[in-house]
């Protein structure tokens, strides 16, 4: 700012002024100033700027050490909320770090970062201490622990698969297996499971609403669930060798669905001729399946906006309770669910 001064030919403070916006500089002065510090290469000092201020403009977002995107399009756009504001938003992948994500936050002590949004924390307890510790607000989106440290945003996961299994008995399809992770052998990486909990009382609620028992044999638990280069599930295939009839399936999520596809097929079984199917979440496994898989939404979006909102309202010192923010989910219909007339090819054949 000193040689800018000089060549300049103002104080200092006349720099500060101009590049800040100030009211008392002239629109010459400040074009003049400016234009010099753009041929000396200056740009304003971060670390200056957040020891007068108190704070950085910055925020951080820590994403799981997951396969699956879900998570992507929730930091995009928490990162165009938060520049809307005047935010830098800085993402750190867990990538396998050594302690997990409550390490990352231990690490934000020396990252200029004024708060940060943990997504996907299956210790909440330890997250929520290591914050602590340095005094950083955070808040969470998650919805796999029961116990809930932060400001915590999630889907509405039992509306939703309420909603998933109701479109399937809206075709007539009343033998609907449920096809979800289990839970037991992916504690590390999804916390309690509370999703899956949720999910399987909504499959639960639209049975009982339509009057369909419910059948325990009917409920698939899937080893490795997220692993999307497996062929097969082979809990689905062990089921299917019993000869037990099953003409419609509701996957916990999508990144289930294409073993599932793969492993009706080589049962004889067409989908959605024989076996409709919907998914929960709507990333993109669930379009680059064949066929395109009917899905339940999650608003991404919405939900990344709202937890920057919440964080930016907590650095700013206002009150934020520590609950569950809902937000609801919609069905996206494609393919996997066709109905008999849709599937008729122009000469009326089907």
């Amino acid at each position: 700012m000193a040689d800018v001064s000089r060549a300049a030919e103002v104080g200092v403070a006349t720099v500060s002024r101009a590049l800040g916006d100030h009211p008392d500089v002239s629109e010459a002065t400040r074009q003049r100033v400016r234009a010099v510090a753009r041929s000396l290469g200056y740009r304003p000092s971060a670390t200056a700027r957040a020891l007068r201020t108190g704070e950085y403009r910055a925020i951080s977002v820590i994403v799981p050490d997951a396969g699956w995107g879900w998570w992507e399009p929730v930091v995009r756009a928490a990162f165009k909320a938060a520049a809307e504001v005047g935010y830098y938003l800085m993402a750190h992948p867990v990538a396998g770090t050594k302690g997990g994500a409550a390490a990352i936050v231990e690490a934000l002590a020396n990252v200029p970062t004024d708060g940060v949004i943990v997504i996907g924390v299956p210790d909440q307890d330890g997250v929520c201490e290591a914050c602590d510790r340095i005094a950083l607000p955070a808040i969470a989106i998650d919805d796999t622990s029961r116990t809930v440290r932060f400001p915590t945003i999630s889907a509405q996961n039992r509306e939703g698969a309420r909603l998933a299994v109701e479109h399937l008995i809206s075709l007539g399809r009343r033998s609907i297996a449920l096809l979800r992770p289990n839970i037991g052998v992916e504690t590390d990486n999804w916390g309690d499971g509370l999703f899956i909990d949720h999910r399987t009382l909504g499959y639960r609620d639209a049975l009982d609403s339509a009057g369909i028992a419910f059948d325990e044999s009917l409920i698939i638990d899937c080893t490795d669930p997220f692993n999307e280069t497996r062929k097969h599930w082979r809990e689905l295939e062990a089921e299917l060798s019993t000869g037990v009839r099953i003409d419609a399936m509701f996957c916990a999520a999508d990144s289930m669905a294409g073993a599932a596809l793969r492993t009706l097929r080589a049962h004889g079984l067409k989908v959605p001729e024989d076996v409709s199917i919907v998914g929960f979440d709507d990333e993109r496994a669930a379009i680059l399946v064949d066929p395109q898989l009917t899905t339940i939404r999650q608003p991404y979006e919405e939900m990344g906006c709202y937890a920057v909102e919440l964080l930016l309202r907590k650095i700013q010192g206002e009150h934020v309770d520590i609950r569950r923010y809902e937000f609801v989910t919609e069905l996206v219909r494609r393919s996997s669910t066709d109905e008999p007339e849709r599937l008729a090819k122009p000469d009326g054949t089907t």
